[in-house]
């Protein structure tokens, strides 16, 4: 079987699925008495270039600077599909204007740090040589 062939016999809506875990705040279920559990969801490609290009500025020297801190912090934002970090009464309550100011309020560095490469590695970075096998002539 060829790839045309393979691609025709595939369910396309498994392969354009988005990829989907749940993550654990262990630190925020002991302080909550319930598990804090976040859906994390795949970004698309697209939305995934954008965050990376809004988040490095060039110097007058040429080089590059990521902001790592806020690409994270983003990356938790756009993966995370929970509808409470939108609830108008929770943001209220945490003094939260925006879902990206309650996640920078709930969540310390560690744990931004921790979702974004879940969420990273839902839109397939890490470890590629799971992922593809060279071929070898």
């Amino acid at each position: 079987m060829n790839l045309a062939e393979a691609m025709l016999a595939a369910d396309a809506g498994k392969i354009t699925a988005k990829a989907t875990k749940a993550f654990e705040v262990k630190r925020l279920s002991e302080l909550f008495g319930t598990p804090f559990i976040l859906n994390l969801q795949q970004i698309s490609t697209r939305r995934f270039k954008e965050l990376q290009e809004s988040n490095v500025s060039v110097d007058n020297k040429g080089k590059a600077n990521v902001d790592t801190y806020n690409l994270q912090l983003m990356l938790v934002v756009e993966g995370v599909t929970n509808k409470d970090f939108n609830d108008k009464a929770v943001l209220k309550h945490f003094g939260a204007a925006t879902r990206k100011d309650l996640f920078e309020i709930l969540l310390n560095a560690g744990e931004i740090a921790d979702i974004s490469q879940a969420v990273s590695a839902l839109c397939g970075f890490g470890d590629t040589s799971k992922n593809v096998e060279e071929i070898k002539n």
